[in-house]
């Protein structure tokens, strides 16, 4: 199989000056370019810069896929838009089949997690898939914190994974969880897509889910801590936003929840527990689920089958047309017809009349190998 590696930059605050634009051209004559966007698609070779540089020179946010497995997605932040602290108990590191780490720059951090895979996953194109994404950076720098908590998840059980291989003793210090984020159980559509381009554990998601409360809308009092603002503050605040400048808003917002005592994001009071309380919690979440699939199946076919009787008469009476073209087509949905038609049967305790009309049914067609093969294969002959 060919290699397939996939990188994709964006700009979300402004746009690529023509000087940048000039940069990231001279990276490779195939790039994609425009003002707000780069991508990078090989089937040889591979990217001559450093992505995770040129993301902090030029691009807010940055997307990588290749064929054998490995994923990433990383974010430049402004420094000031949010606290690095806050960031740092859900990034476990730099590990032989994961990153999540946070880098600091003189003007952002730059926040970076990856899955690095060597046995592929099959060809998935990289085009259009950072777009659904894009909306977890404004969500990250205003508080939420509910897509690096699911990232520790993935790496947590990436750990765990490697851990069981190499028999570490009892003794080694369990995996304790983050603060857990309200709303794991209400995920919007950008999460949901983070957690698919991830593959985090849906079992998982619903096992931490257990202890994090409802998302809510809050009613920050922030009119009354504006005023708490030293009026030099405030001034400087409004003299930014004059000069257009980028997260102005944000950086006000969480000065403001400094100010009146809110500065820390909401998160859940319950215990916090291990990942191995958590997996267990996800094997409990898993059988659950699979008990549910299996009543939504069966209500399912229940549904079918009650509609399929209400029109019995009429399938019946269709067959003998379509088997009478002789050709596949009418051969085919003849013989998918009769397949419904003998589930029903079964259903309802009638299967030894739907033989004797089925023999009589095909009985002219004794000799047509092409309908023969197809009843067998429907287990019908």
């Amino acid at each position: 199989m060919s290699e397939y590696q996939y990188y994709e930059f964006q700009t979300i605050d402004r746009p690529l000056t023509a000087e940048q634009q000039a940069a990231v051209r001279k990276l490779s004559s195939r790039v994609e370019l425009s003002a707000t966007r780069a991508a990078f698609n090989y089937s040889y070779g591979g990217f001559r810069g450093e992505p995770l540089k040129v993301l902090e020179q030029h691009f807010d946010a940055l997307l990588y896929i290749a064929n054998w497995g490995s994923k990433q997605l990383a974010f430049r932040l402004p420094r000031g838009t949010i606290a690095a602290e806050q960031l740092e108990p859900y990034l476990l590191g730099d590990e032989e089949s994961y990153v999540g780490d946070l880098h600091t720059t003189p003007q952002h951090l730059i926040l970076n997690l990856e899955i690095r895979e060597h046995e592929g996953y099959g060809w998935i194109e990289g085009e259009g898939l950072l777009d659904p994404l894009i909306p977890l950076r404004e969500a990250i720098l205003r508080g939420d914190l509910r897509a690096l908590y699911l990232f520790w998840l993935r790496c947590a059980e990436e750990r765990a994974g490697w851990i069981d291989e190499e028999e570490e003793d009892e003794q080694r210090e369990p995996l304790i969880e983050p603060p857990v984020p309200p709303g794991l159980g209400q995920l919007d559509p950008a999460l949901l897509a983070f957690a698919e381009f991830f593959a985090i554990n849906q079992d998982l998601i619903a096992a931490a889910a257990e202890a994090s409360p409802d998302l809510r809308e809050t009613d920050e009092p922030l009119e009354r801590w504006v005023t708490l603002l030293p009026e030099a503050e405030r001034s400087a605040y409004l003299l930014r936003v004059a000069r257009g400048e980028s997260h102005v808003g944000i950086e006000l917002l969480r000065r403001l929840r400094e100010v009146g005592g809110a500065g820390k994001p909401i998160t859940s009071t319950a215990p916090r527990r291990t990942f191995a309380e958590l997996q267990a919690a996800a094997q409990r979440q898993e059988q659950r689920r699979i008990q549910r699939e299996r009543e939504e199946a069966e209500r399912a076919r229940l549904a079918k089958l009650a509609n399929l009787a209400q029109r019995e008469a009429e399938i019946w009476a269709s067959i003998p047309t379509l088997l009478g073209k002789r050709t596949a087509s009418g051969y085919d949905e003849g013989v998918a017809l009769l397949a419904e038609l003998r589930e029903l049967a079964v259903h309802q305790g009638q299967l030894a009349a739907f033989d004797a009309r089925l023999r009589e049914l095909t009985a002219p067609y004794a000799g047509s190998s092409a309908l023969q093969r197809r009843l067998r294969e429907k287990q019908l002959g």
